[in-house]
Order: C-alpha cells, then sequence, then structure tokens
C-alpha cells in the first residue's frame, strides 16, 4: 500500500512538472498564443503613432511618414502631404490583427512565406517600422495565406514566424504614400474658365446658372463655329480629379511665359492656375480666392433670416479657399500631358476649320 501511495505520489508529482515546463514554454513571448494581438502595444496607444516608415528589398526606404503639425508628411516629398485614407487603413489592420497560429522560426524557410530580412536584395517581405517616441517595433510583412485567411509576418528580431487574421495593403511607391489628389471640381459648380496665353489669345467660357447646359464661348467670331458642344464644356471639368505625378516645393521654376487659367465657381471661389511645359514635365501652381468678399452689401432691407443664410453662404467659400490654398500654396504639380494640353488650349481648337475655296 505505502508503495503504491509512492508511486502516485511520483506520478502525479512528474505530470505536475510537465505541466509547469508547457505552461512556462507557452508563456513565452517569442511564440504568441493563438487568438491574442499581434502587437497589443499599438493596439492601446494607435493615437500615439507619430512615425512610420516603409521598406522594401535591399533595404529600399519608399516612405517615411511622419505626423507633424497635426497632419502626416511625407519625407520623401519634401514633407508633402500624405494619404491618411491609406496609413489609416494599415495602422487599423496591424492594431486589430490577431494570431491565428505560430509558424517556422527557421531562417532557411522565411523565404517560402516572404518574411526574410529586407536586406536582400530578391526579399518577398516589407519592413513597417512604427514609432511611438523612442519606441520602435518592426514588422516584417510577408506573402498572403494560400486557399485560407490571412498572411504571414515576422516581428522583427523575433526568430518564430506568424499567420494573422488581417490582410495589409503596402503601397510599394513613394507616391502612392502621398494624397496625390490636387483638387476636385464639379463641372456643374463651374460659372467660368477663362484660358489666357502670353501670346494675348484667349478663351472664355460661361454659363448665367447652373441649369444651363452648355458653356456659352464669349467673342465667337460671326463667321466662325465651335467645333462642338463638348469641346467647349470640356473646359468646365478640367479640375475635375485632378492628379498629381510629381510635386515639389516652388522655387526654381520659371514661369515666365506660363498660360493662366481662371476658373470662377457659382460660390464665388476664383481658382488660379499658372501652367508651364519645362523639359519633360508639365507644371502647375494654383491659387484661390474669393473676390467677391471684399465687396460692402447694404443688408439693411435683408431680414435677419437672409443676413444669416449669406453670412453662412460667405463663411462656407472662405473656408473652401482656405482648404485648396493650404493644401496647395508653395507646391508645384507636374500633372499628365493629357490634363496640361486640355488647360492650354487655344481658340482654334474650340472652332470648326474655315472652309477653303
Amino acid at each position: 500500500m505505502k508503495r503504491s501511495f509512492l508511486t502516485l505520489a511520483i506520478l502525479t508529482m512528474a505530470a505536475l512538472i510537465v505541466v509547469i515546463m508547457f505552461a512556462l514554454k507557452d508563456g513565452s513571448p517569442e511564440k504568441p498564443v493563438a487568438d491574442t494581438l499581434l502587437v497589443p502595444a499599438i493596439a492601446s496607444q494607435i493615437n500615439e503613432v507619430d512615425r512610420v516608415e516603409i521598406v522594401t528589398a535591399g533595404n529600399t526606404n519608399v516612405a517615411t511618414l511622419v505626423r507633424a503639425e497635426g497632419a502626416w508628411q511625407l519625407e520623401q516629398l519634401d514633407g508633402y502631404r500624405a494619404d491618411w485614407s491609406k496609413l489609416q487603413a494599415l495602422l487599423a489592420a496591424l492594431a486589430q490583427a490577431s494570431v491565428i497560429e505560430a509558424k517556422t522560426d527557421n531562417p532557411d524557410y522565411y523565404s517560402r512565406l516572404g518574411v526574410e530580412d529586407v536586406a536582400a536584395a530578391d526579399a518577398g517581405s516589407v519592413l513597417v517600422n512604427i514609432s511611438i517616441g523612442d519606441e520602435t517595433t518592426g514588422l516584417l510583412i510577408g506573402h498572403r495565406a494560400q486557399g485560407r485567411q490571412g498572411q504571414y509576418v515576422r516581428l522583427k528580431g523575433v526568430a518564430g514566424s506568424l499567420l494573422v487574421d488581417r490582410e495589409f495593403e503596402i503601397p510599394a511607391q513613394t507616391r502612392d504614400w502621398a494624397d496625390t489628389q490636387i483638387i476636385d471640381v464639379n463641372s456643374s459648380e463651374v460659372a467660368e474658365v477663362e484660358i489666357i496665353h502670353p501670346t494675348s489669345e484667349r478663351i472664355l467660357v460661361m454659363r448665367i446658372s447652373a441649369d444651363q447646359t452648355d458653356f456659352d464661348l464669349a467673342g465667337l467670331p460671326s463667321d466662325r463655329e465651335i467645333k462642338s458642344s463638348w469641346a467647349v464644356n470640356s473646359l468646365g471639368s478640367v479640375f475635375s480629379l485632378l492628379n498629381l505625378e510629381t510635386v515639389r516645393p516652388e522655387g526654381d521654376v520659371d514661369w515666365t511665359g506660363a498660360v493662366r487659367m481662371r476658373m470662377l465657381m457659382f460660390s464665388g471661389v476664383e481658382i488660379m492656375a499658372d501652367l508651364v511645359e519645362q523639359g519633360d514635365e508639365y507644371l502647375l501652381r494654383l491659387q484661390a480666392s474669393h473676390p467677391g468678399a471684399s465687396v460692402v452689401k447694404d443688408d439693411s432691407g435683408n431680414s435677419v433670416a437672409q443676413q444669416e443664410i449669406e453670412q453662412q453662404a460667405a463663411d462656407d467659400v472662405a473656408k473652401e479657399v482656405e482648404r485648396i490654398n493650404q493644401k496647395a500654396k508653395g507646391w508645384v504639380y507636374g500633372i499628365s500631358k493629357q490634363k496640361f494640353e486640355a488647360m492650354v488650349k487655344k481658340p482654334e481648337d474650340l472652332l470648326k476649320p474655315l472652309e477653303t475655296t
């Protein structure tokens, strides 16, 4: 009987030791438990992130995004505004990512999952460094899982790789991290468009109200006809979804001989653009204003309600002018050749050819 109790006690102790060893092993920081967050520190301090680096194969620093003056900026483009929507989506996905299961910790197999070090010229991984003050967390983002949900990742400096339950969109080009939209004005908001060439050639198209379908070409010669309504109306949409190809601080551009374009919106916002071709680039700079803002109106005959409506409209216009200038002031944009040519049209481009006899 004593021998049986002794044997049972020994077996119980051995089992307890095994359980404790497994518990300690499972609690190791180098082996995250399934269903736990990938990076709890980021999840709990997501609003404190102040720097994000995107590094690709060959240690190529694609994008360094820093938070400054209440906005995210892109160092590679001289501090131009970053695309917050893309960065926000990436940070949210990383903060919410949970571990599905542990994967290989053998460096020989990292490339199969795309979690090898980015120092390699042919690395399939993307390193995302996320900084909060002086603390930086590096994550090597690998391939998406085949035939199942998730993506492979590895914490920088940790041997074990992981499969997580999120997939990450990480642009691999610097330009794609910038806020590429310069301006977006719907043609329905446009009252006038004027193009002035340094040769004094001039185009002016206008509409009396937004209800007017087609723009009128001012100064149409009595013996000429417009090429088509579309050719004239297209000038109203030149600022629709206008995106940049390149951007840099204004400085070394010679604007002598630039074409000037003026767009007046029904709201009262006026946008001036200078356009010049330099080498193989098509360059643009913008400035917005509100010419009617300086006009003093006599409101003595208007009701209080009417005055408040007019004041609100004026405030909205002022905010729109400020928004455009805040984004565009001091910057030179490179735009596509197609967009550039649409903005520098001459009168003959809108008219039917003269008939030859």
